[in-house]
């Protein structure tokens, strides 16, 4: 802009200066001369102006052609083309601007391939296969690993992902997350996939500018081999469970020869008595790891989400507080249930939630200080179509950092594993499943006011007649008389 505004003032300058020449010319031409000689004075100085403009403007106009033709190359994608003008030209300014601007391209350009390449040197080393959908759901790019996954003739880009992989339920998941249905806030949507016999794949499915940054989103999908992983834990599974059945014939011998020990020598000395008892201690330990593991095994075994049954929730965690009183008397603990008085149905099966409730209150009641009292609360929220149920204890609380790992299989965290006889480290892990199984979640956070111990919090979908006649939101303990079981004497 300041070049351009400069040759036309320097332009103007020139034509107003030879003009203002020649009319000055035309001055000096005596008197005495004709009328001819004077006009032919005045037609030559302008003359001399027009050719004067005409040589500038023919200089402008080369350099504007020059200025011109480099840009329509780096357009075209030539951006090794300069502007070479002579210092002091009109459009040196812009000339060293289209310059930088073509400096600046090119170094973008190379970046950009730089980084391709390695992209590029990335997936195609890569042991999962990746593939990636544009908006229109079909396959843009895929690595060579993708041949392993799904062996297909001809390339897969511009087909979409079930004529590649033959698995309706990969297309419905892409469908849904291209469409936003299924797109997390963060992370990524994970789902299992059988693609061919003993073939099992994790496939990992982000979707691209879920934030709106992006014009073309699409989806990026992974697949994670699990097969092996798959068939060990399969192996792992048959062998506890045959081990754990093998185990049950010598267990209840153990018990009935103890039990009729004691119960047939009431002479026996102190001595004996305290190994018999010992004995029987740890039989019943044992046989209850067994069921336990045995129980867990049922539950891996079984294909599919649980049947639509329903049950309610004060009535399974009656049941649950029935079977752990005494524990609860012996240590001196209160128990509080912080109940809505309408009820509260989920779908889930009213054993397995009685379950459920038994294991979360057997924990706190194993690190519940002695005197301390356990809250167990449930609130409704009908707009999301689910109960959240919480126990609460005033224990030590669980670490941040093992607050994942608590719901592993014969995880314990270890600052408490001398305090904890008779665990097994399975509850856990079997309230997991059976919660995951119903369509729920499980989680634990540390407990806030008088609560300050452990609080684990499980949620399951409300049965259908309780959506339609759920209490409020927010019935929570503040609100609901609380129900305590007798203090022991």
């Amino acid at each position: 802009m300041a070049g351009s505004v400069a040759s036309g003032l320097r332009a103007t300058g020139i034509c107003l200066a030879v003009t203002a020449v020649a009319l000055a010319v035309a001055q000096f031409v005596p008197d005495s001369a004709t009328r001819l000689a004077r006009l032919g004075g005045l037609g030559a100085a302008l003359l001399l102006a027009g050719m004067a403009f005409w040589l500038l403007s023919r200089r402008l106009s080369q350099s504007l052609a020059e200025v011109i033709d480099v840009a329509r190359a780096i357009g075209g994608g030539d951006y090794r083309r300069r502007l070479h003008l002579s210092p002091g030209g009109e459009f040196v300014v812009l000339a060293e601007a289209v310059n930088q601007m073509a400096r600046g391209i090119e170094a973008n350009i190379a970046t950009i391939t730089d980084q391709k390449t390695q992209l590029q040197a990335i997936l195609d080393g890569m042991r999962e296969a990746v593939m990636v959908l544009d908006a229109a759901g079909r396959i843009r790019s895929a690595n060579p690993a993708l041949g392993s996954v799904a062996p297909i003739a001809g390339s897969p880009l511009g087909r979409r992902p079930i004529e590649v992989i033959p698995s309706p339920e990969l297309q419905m998941a892409c469908d849904r997350l291209l469409a936003g249905q299924d797109a997390p806030v963060e992370g990524a949507v994970t789902l299992e996939a059988k693609l061919g016999p003993g073939r099992f794949y994790e496939v990992s499915l982000v979707r691209l500018g879920a934030s709106g940054g992006a014009a073309d989103p699409g989806a990026v999908l992974v697949f994670h081999d699990v097969s092996e992983t798959r068939k060990l834990s399969r192996v792992r599974r048959d062998f506890a469970a045959n081990v754990t059945h093998e185990l049950r014939t010598p267990l209840t011998s153990i018990k009935g020869y103890a039990e009729t020990l004691l119960g047939a020598a009431p002479e026996l000395a102190v001595e004996k008595r305290r190994f018999l008892e010992v004995i029987l201690k740890n039989a019943n330990h044992m046989s209850k790891m067994v069921d336990d593991i045995l129980n867990l095994a049922r539950m891996e075994e079984a294909q599919g989400p649980a049947p639509d049954v329903r049950a309610e929730v004060g009535t399974a965690l009656a049941d649950a507080i029935r079977e752990c009183e005494p524990l609860a008397q012996a240590r001196g603990l209160l128990l509080e249930r912080r109940l809505p008085p309408d009820g509260v149905g989920v779908a889930c099966d009213s054993g397995q939630l009685c379950q459920v409730w038994r294991n979360l209150l057997e924990n706190a009641i194993r690190f519940g200080p002695e005197g301390s009292r356990i809250a167990m609360t449930a609130e409704v929220d009908p707009a999301r179509g689910i109960a959240t149920c919480s126990v609460l204890d005033q224990g030590p609380g669980i670490p941040p950092e093992e607050r994942q790992r608590i719901f592993e299989r014969f995880y314990r965290v270890e600052r408490h594993r001398s305090k904890t006889p008779g665990s097994t480290g399975l509850g856990l892990a079997i309230v997991k499943h059976i919660v995951e199984r119903h369509g729920g979640r499980i989680w634990v956070e540390r407990g806030r006011g008088e609560m300050t111990g452990a609080a684990f919090h499980f949620s399951l979908p409300l049965a259908k007649a309780q959506e339609q006649t759920a209490p409020v939101v927010g019935q929570t303990a503040a609100e609901v008389r609380p129900d305590p079981l007798p203090s022991p004497s």
